[in-house]
C-alpha cells in the first residue's frame, strides 16, 4: 500500500519524461518550454508524453524565470454573455482551448457598461496578472483608447476601429453578406430588405454594406422602409416592427436576428419561406431553432480562436510593429428559409 501511496504522490520531473523516451533533459526542456533546437515530431512525442504522465508545469517559477504570468486576459462587454448568447462562448471555448494548448491559462473579464463609461481598468490588468488581453465582440473606443494606453499587448476578435491601430481578427462580413443577398437575388427576390441596427457594431455594417453592394451591382434600388432593427443603440434586443409593406426576403445580421424575425412574421400570419424569406449570419443554434431551418453564413470560429491566441502570443513575445488585419473566410449553409420565386 505504501508503494502505491509513493506513486500516487510522486511528482512527475523532466528527467522521468527524458527517461522515459531516451532523450536528455535538456531536449525535453527545450520541447515543453518551446524553444528551438527540437523537431516537431519528436516535440510532440515529448508533450504527448508530459500529458499522459501528468506532469505539472511550475508556473510560478516560470512566471519568476520569464518575468511573464503565463496568463492571457479575455474582455468582452457583458452586452455579448447572456444567457442565450451562443456565438462569443463559442469563441471563448476555442480561446481556452487554444490558449491551453500554447501552455497559457486564460483569464476572464466581463466590462459592464459602467466599466466602459467611468474607464475602469479591469483589475487583472492593475495588477498586472496578464501578458496580453483578447477583447471580444465591441467595447467603444474611448474605452478601448483607454487600454491601448496601458502597454499591454492587444488583439480585437470581430470588430475594429479605424483610427485605433492594433491588431483584429474578423470575419470576411462584406463579402460573406454580398453573397448570401446575390443568392436571394438569383433565387428571384428584388425586395430584400436587412434587419439590424447599423450604427451598433462594425460587423453588422460591413454585413450591411456587403448586402447594399449584391443589391447595386444588379441595379436593385435600396428601400430605406426595408431596414428594420431588432435591437436599439445599446444593443439590447427590442421588438421588431415591419415595414408596412413587406420585404419578400431579409437579410438578417445574424442568426438571432432571423429567428426573433420569423418569429415576428409568424406572430402576424406570414409564412417563411412561403410569404418572406430570410437568411441569417453566423450559424449557431438560432438558425436551427427556427422550423424551417434558416440559410445562414458559418462563421469558422475555430480558425477566429486559433489566429487570435496565436496572434497575441506572437505580439507578447514581440510587441512591434503596426496592427495587422486578419480576415477569416465563411461559407453559406443553405437550408429551407429561402423560397426561389424563378425557375432555374
Amino acid at each position: 500500500m505504501a508503494g502505491d501511496e509513493d506513486l500516487i504522490t510522486k511528482k512527475i520531473t523532466m528527467q522521468d519524461i527524458a527517461d522515459s523516451l531516451g532523450v536528455s533533459k535538456v531536449t525535453v526542456s527545450k520541447a515543453i518550454n518551446d524553444k528551438p533546437g527540437v523537431g516537431l515530431e519528436l516535440k510532440k512525442k515529448i508533450l504527448d508524453v508530459a500529458t499522459e504522465m501528468d506532469y505539472k508545469i511550475n508556473s510560478i517559477a516560470k512566471a519568476l524565470k520569464t518575468n511573464r504570468t503565463g496568463n492571457i486576459g479575455v474582455i468582452i462587454s457583458d452586452v455579448f454573455f447572456t444567457k442565450n448568447e451562443y456565438f462569443y462562448t463559442k469563441i471563448f471555448r476555442y480561446i481556452e482551448m487554444n490558449a491551453v494548448a500554447g501552455q497559457y491559462n486564460t483569464i476572464l473579464t466581463i466590462a459592464t457598461e459602467e466599466n466602459e463609461l467611468t474607464k475602469k481598468t479591469p483589475l487583472m490588468c492593475m495588477e498586472q496578472k496578464v501578458d496580453g488581453l483578447l477583447i471580444l465582440g465591441q467595447i467603444s473606443n474611448q474605452y478601448l483608447a483607454h487600454l491601448k494606453r496601458l502597454n499591454t499587448p492587444i488583439v480585437l476578435i470581430d470588430f475594429y476601429y479605424r483610427d485605433i491601430n492594433l491588431d483584429h481578427i474578423v470575419t470576411d462580413n462584406f463579402y460573406a453578406s454580398y453573397i448570401i443577398t446575390s443568392h436571394l437575388i438569383e433565387s428571384g427576390h428584388t425586395d430584400i430588405g436587412f434587419c439590424g441596427n447599423v450604427n451598433l457594431y462594425s460587423s453588422i455594417q460591413d454585413r450591411f454594406l456587403g448586402y447594399q453592394k449584391a443589391l447595386l451591382e444588379r441595379k436593385i434600388k435600396y428601400n430605406e422602409s426595408f431596414l428594420i432593427m431588432e435591437r436599439d443603440d445599446k444593443g439590447a434586443y427590442i421588438d421588431i416592427q415591419l415595414p408596412e409593406k413587406n420585404a419578400t426576403a431579409y437579410v438578417c445580421n445574424c442568426d438571432k436576428a432571423a429567428y426573433l424575425l420569423g418569429r415576428k412574421l409568424n406572430s402576424k400570419g406570414f409564412k417563411v419561406p412561403g410569404d418572406v424569406s430570410i437568411v441569417g449570419f453566423d450559424d449557431v443554434e438560432f438558425s436551427t431553432m427556427f422550423q424551417p431551418n434558416i440559410t445562414t453564413v458559418r462563421i469558422r470560429i475555430e480558425d477566429m480562436a486559433r489566429k487570435a491566441v496565436k496572434q497575441i502570443m506572437r505580439r507578447i513575445d514581440h510587441d512591434e510593429g503596426s496592427g495587422q488585419r486578419i480576415v477569416i473566410g465563411a461559407e453559406i449553409v443553405y437550408r429551407d428559409s429561402v423560397k426561389k420565386l424563378i425557375d432555374d
